[in-house]
């Protein structure tokens, strides 16, 4: 069979604009970029995500970031500012003190300037209004801007927020068990990427996000690698967290 024969019978690879539209689908309300694409280069997913703004279809929030529109009952969903920093800055930064707590819907301050702690020596372009603390270059694992800010909120002590001790325990518990139904399959990919990031973090956050995931009723193989990261002659400050009903047993002072 000659080559050009040969060649009608190969699949078809899909354009980058189908690729984009099959992306869309998959996370009405969310915020995408070229390179959430994968399969297209980065220079025709963003002509193909260009032009769908264009249509209206989606709406440019940022350079090079954009939001998926998702009806609800109040009218199209909107993009927090926070979020859309977040995805313009990558998994380098992340939401951090009244910013995350905000985020999180621990308060209803908001920051005079978003705040980000970023994981860079540099300030990043396009960044000057926004109040960072910037961190020693580290390895960070990227994570969507709730689990992000919910690290900060830990690594904080929850400090930042408004609402009591038990209602805080309540919103958390329901950030981490979001997703359950009817792909819990992704929920638990989502609560690995959250744990191995925490493994990265200082250990008061890894035992106040163990005690949290534990009394949230998720399975011991979520948690126990951050219960087996911690010296167990050491005890930490957990601020707001340390009425948690296992607070003890991980080592709360």
């Amino acid at each position: 069979m000659k080559t050009a024969e040969r060649s009608t019978y190969r699949k078809k690879q899909p354009s980058a604009m189908a690729l984009v539209q099959k992306q869309l689908q998959k996370a009405p309300g969310g915020l995408i970029t070229a390179t959430d694409i994968k399969g297209a280069s980065p220079e025709a997913a963003s002509k193909a995500l260009s032009r769908l703004a264009q249509q209206g279809l989606i709406q440019r929030v940022r350079k090079g970031v954009y939001h998926i529109p998702k009806e609800t009952l109040l009218g199209p969903s909107q993009p927090s500012p926070p979020a859309v920093m977040q995805k313009a800055l990558g998994a380098k930064a992340r939401p951090t003190g009244v910013t995350a707590a905000n985020l999180l819907g621990l308060t209803t301050q908001m920051a005079a300037q978003p705040e980000f702690a970023t994981y860079t020596t540099a300030r990043p372009r396009g960044t000057e209004r926004v109040r960072l603390r910037l961190r020693p270059r580290a390895r960070v694992a990227e994570l969507d801007a709730k689990d992000a800010a919910l690290l900060e909120v830990l690594r904080d002590r929850g400090c930042h927020g408004e609402l009591g001790a038990e209602e805080t325990y309540t919103r958390v518990w329901t950030i981490l068990l979001e997703g359950e139904a009817p792909k819990p399959s992704a929920r638990s990919v989502r609560l690995r990427r959250l744990r191995d990031a925490a493994l990265m973090e200082p250990p008061r956050v890894r035992a106040i996000l163990g005690a949290l995931m534990e009394s949230a009723g998720l399975p011991e193989s979520l948690w126990g690698p951050l219960r087996g990261s911690l010296n167990r002659l050491t005890r930490f400050d957990f601020g707001l967290f340390r009425d948690l009903p296992n607070a003890r047993d991980w080592q709360a002072r």
